[in-house]
């Protein structure tokens, strides 16, 4: 099982990556999954065909205000891959999805649909897309360590620290979407969540709370995920971090 999976429900997780890479429709996988959650408004989630989505009505409000999600389905394309993978972060995450799209719902309904996004929906993008949840306690040096690319100090030295003090959990979907066919300069922008948490729901309750109308871009520290100790077996070499065009130095 990859890596990345083992705080997720597995079963799932591979039977609908397992159906997408042979060329099948996971829908049928993900409302089995899904079913019980639902959006902001209390209704029930259901992937349904992308052909549902209205012209001219954004994805994310379609979303907020019926609670289906389009899932692209052609055979072997990328979009089905990634449309998957959303679902699956919608299984796992629930509350923490439907926060995002009510924020993402209100930002188009303040704003409209113009050709630039604006600053909170930018945000919230990169966060849905890209997001990786790093739990650590309160006064840790890993966000510091993050912050002035202390990539040797962080991923190498602290190794033992990964998964137990430290513990990533991914969210962005098209993160986990690249992760099918991995490469090391795959890149998460990290959010660190402090506290203990004991399951993934106390996780996804905490982080629902966290995310608000100041979210910005910039709060969102760059890792590349392959570095997290555990999840690429090279990463055991120190070597693996001297990589200056992946793990970047901090620009003067």
């Amino acid at each position: 099982m990859q890596p990345w999976l083992t705080p997720f429900n597995p079963a799932v997780c591979n039977a609908v990556l397992q159906a997408i890479a042979q060329g099948e429709s996971a829908v049928s996988l993900l409302n089995a999954a899904i079913a019980g959650h639902t959006n902001a408004h209390s209704q029930p989630l259901r992937c349904v065909p992308h052909s549902e989505l209205p012209v001219g009505m954004a994805y994310e409000r379609f979303i907020f205000d019926t609670g289906r999600i389009p899932t692209r389905t052609r055979p072997h394309s990328p979009g089905a891959l990634h449309d998957a993978c959303n679902a699956l972060m919608w299984l796992h995450f629930p509350r923490t999805k439907a926060r995002l799209n009510a924020l993402q719902a209100a930002a188009i309904a303040a704003d409209g649909i113009t050709g630039t996004r604006g600053r909170l929906r930018d945000a919230l993008t990169l966060f849905d897309e890209s997001a990786l949840v790093l739990c650590c306690p309160e006064g840790d040096a890993a966000p510091n360590q993050m912050a002035q690319r202390d990539w040797l100090g962080l991923l190498h030295t602290r190794r033992s620290d990964w998964h137990r003090v430290l513990k990533p959990l991914l969210f962005g979907h098209a993160v986990l979407q690249k992760l099918q066919t991995p490469y090391p300069a795959i890149t998460a922008q990290v959010w660190v969540l402090h506290g203990e948490f004991t399951n993934l729901a106390h996780v996804d309750a905490a982080l629902s709370d966290s995310l608000n109308i100041a979210l910005t871009p910039a709060q969102l520290l760059p890792l590349p995920v392959l570095g997290i100790p555990q999840w690429w077996p090279a990463n055991s070499d120190a070597a693996f971090y001297d990589n200056a065009a992946i793990f970047r130095p901090l620009s003067p």
